[in-house]
């Protein structure tokens, strides 16, 4: 079964590297791309129709590339990646920190931004396959244990009411018998 195409939010103020990046992320990756240029536009984004993937300059008008990638892995944790003139050991350790999964130095190859976004896409769609699986895993334990619960339930009524007529029957033939002489 083919996977289905990943939806891309792209979070970049340049139009020269929105030209470049868009429709190589649709050939290669097949993706729907959606364009944003600020850190507050791809929360609003992404809060109404969410993406499995962003990509993101690290420099924004109204944040960074690190604030950014932090807010995204709170409303829902997906692979970020992010674009950077130039990056600073503890800058790219802080981003790794926060759930970046790739930070890309200006000028960076395409094809290895392409490469690193398809790994992306395919980690995240196999994580969330295997957290939906779980989540319908633990549901049927739910499901099994509460069927379980009930079903001793009525075991405990039935044996009650069998105790119960065995004590009725008992006292019968005790009244049948009569009293007993010596």
């Amino acid at each position: 079964m083919p996977s289905p195409a990943p939806k891309i939010l792209l979070v970049e103020p340049d139009p020269g590297m929105v030209e470049m990046l868009v429709p190589s992320l649709q050939s290669r990756l097949g993706a729907t791309v959606t364009c944003v240029d600020t850190a507050e536009a791809c929360i609003e984004t992404d809060l109404y129709d969410p993406h499995e993937m962003v990509i993101a300059e690290w420099v924004l008008a109204d944040s960074d590339g690190l604030e950014l990638a932090e807010h995204i892995q709170i409303l829902s944790p997906r692979p970020v990646i992010l674009l950077i003139e130039k990056a600073k050991p503890g800058e790219a350790i802080a981003a790794l920190r926060a759930g970046v999964c790739d930070i890309f130095t200006k000028p960076f190859p395409m094809e290895n931004l392409l490469d690193a976004a398809q790994r992306a896409c395919e980690r995240h769609q196999v994580q969330s396959l295997r957290a939906a699986k779980y989540r319908r895993m633990r549901e049927l334990v739910r499901h099994v244990i509460r069927e379980r619960r009930d079903l001793n339930r009525r075991m405990e009524l039935v044996c009650k009411d069998l105790v119960e007529a065995q004590r009725r029957l008992v006292q019968r033939v005790l009244a049948l018998e009569g009293p007993k002489t010596a």
